[in-house]
């Protein structure tokens, strides 16, 4: 398993997290948030060698704007499904361009798996409607994604 931070701070968060085991033996791609604009988005994940259209799943961890400011419109470009919790998507819903995406709604505890990548959603403390972090498991790695906690 591979992972890089596309950028972490006020002004966005994002994480590409890559694992071999997908269909065909392939490597598998996934984001963990996207709070940066589509083409600054696509730049930082060119300059890791990630194609944007290659993204099997958009994981968001919560609604705050550093965390989801670009996920809608990067998922519509691409085609990418945005999997998110219940209570995320009740704050994210009235977004530009979020009812146009492909969206998976997740439990916080109840495992899913995107193309050979088991994934955790972990419920955890912040001041968000239903905030989650993940765990991922490739079988043969985990990575445990922690981010933002606490109430601000």
């Amino acid at each position: 398993m591979r992972f890089a931070s596309l950028g972490s701070g006020s002004e966005g968060n994002a994480l590409v997290v890559q694992a071999d085991g997908g269909a065909g033996g392939r490597r598998t791609s996934v984001l963990v948030d996207c709070g940066f604009g589509l083409r600054e988005a696509q730049r930082r994940l060119q300059a890791l060698d990630v194609a944007a259209d290659s993204l099997a799943g958009i994981l968001v961890t919560h609604e705050h704007g550093d965390h989801v400011g670009g996920v809608f419109r990067l998922a519509r470009t691409h085609r990418i499904p945005v999997y998110l919790t219940h209570g995320t998507w009740q704050a994210v819903a009235a977004m530009p361009g979020a009812a146009e995406c492909e969206h998976r709604f997740i439990d916080p505890g109840k495992v899913f798996e995107i193309d050979g990548i088991s994934i955790e959603p972990v419920a955890v403390p912040h001041d968000a409607r239903e905030p989650v972090q993940f765990v991922l498991d490739s079988g043969r790695s985990r990575l445990g994604v922690l981010t933002d906690l606490g109430h601000g």
